[in-house]
C-alpha cells in the first residue's frame, strides 16, 4: 500500500454533518475529523461481511453505510443507470480497495455470486442422499407394502422428502432399471 498513491474524497451525505467530517480513500479505508484536524483512520464493524461504519447525524439518528459502496461512489463512474450494486471481483468481502470493486446491474450481479468459489463449494456438500440411495428409495416405493414412515427413518429423510422423491420433484434425474 503506497501512500502516495492513496487518494482521499469527503464523503457527502443527504444531511449536513456540523459536527464531523469523514472522507473515503480508494483504498478502501475511512477517515473521521470529528476529533482532530489531521483526522483518524477508522475501522467500523462488520455486517454480513461487509466493513460498515456508523455515523450519528443527531441524539437519535444513526445510519450505517457498507465500505465498498462509499469507494464506489466516490471513485467509479457508473457506466449505465442499471448499475446500482457494487460487487467485489475477488468474492472478498472485506476487500474494499478500488480495483476490486465494479458497479453492477441486478443480472450481473447474480452471474457473478453463481461463480463464487466459495458458494459452489458448499453446494456440492450436504447431501443426504446418494443417487444409489435414491435408486433403493426408488425401488421401496414400488412395492406396496413398505410403509413411507419406515422409509424416512431408514435414510434420515422427512416424509415431504420422500414425497418429493416419489413424484419427481426431487432426483427426477435418478430412474431404476426394472
Amino acid at each position: 500500500m503506497d501512500p502516495k498513491l492513496e487518494k482521499w474524497k469527503e464523503i457527502e451525505f443527504n444531511v449536513d454533518l456540523p459536527h464531523a467530517k469523514y472522507e473515503v480513500s480508494n483504498y478502501g479505508r475511512i477517515k473521521s475529523y470529528s476529533t482532530r484536524e489531521t483526522g483518524k483512520i477508522i475501522k467500523g464493524s462488520n455486517v454480513n461481511g461487509y466493513q460498515a461504519i456508523m455515523v450519528r447525524f443527531d441524539k437519535r439518528i444513526t445510519q450505517s453505510y457498507y465500505v465498498h459502496r462509499l469507494v464506489a461512489e466516490s471513485f467509479i463512474p457508473k457506466d449505465n443507470d442499471n448499475q446500482v450494486y457494487v460487487t467485489h471481483l475477488d468474492y472478498d468481502k472485506s476487500n474494499n480497495h478500488i480495483s476490486n470493486l465494479k458497479w453492477v446491474s441486478e443480472r450481473e450481479l447474480a452471474d457473478h455470486n453463481n461463480k463464487n468459489p466459495k458458494v459452489l463449494k458448499k453446494r456440492v456438500t450436504g447431501y443426504k442422499l446418494t443417487e444409489s440411495d435414491v435408486k433403493v428409495i426408488k425401488k421401496m416405493l414400488k412395492n406396496e407394502k413398505t410403509r413411507y414412515s419406515q422409509i424416512a427413518r431408514q435414510f434420515g429423510i422427512t416424509h415431504t422428502q420422500l414425497n418429493r422423491i416419489r413424484k419427481g420433484h426431487n432426483w427426477g434425474h435418478v430412474t431404476i432399471d426394472d
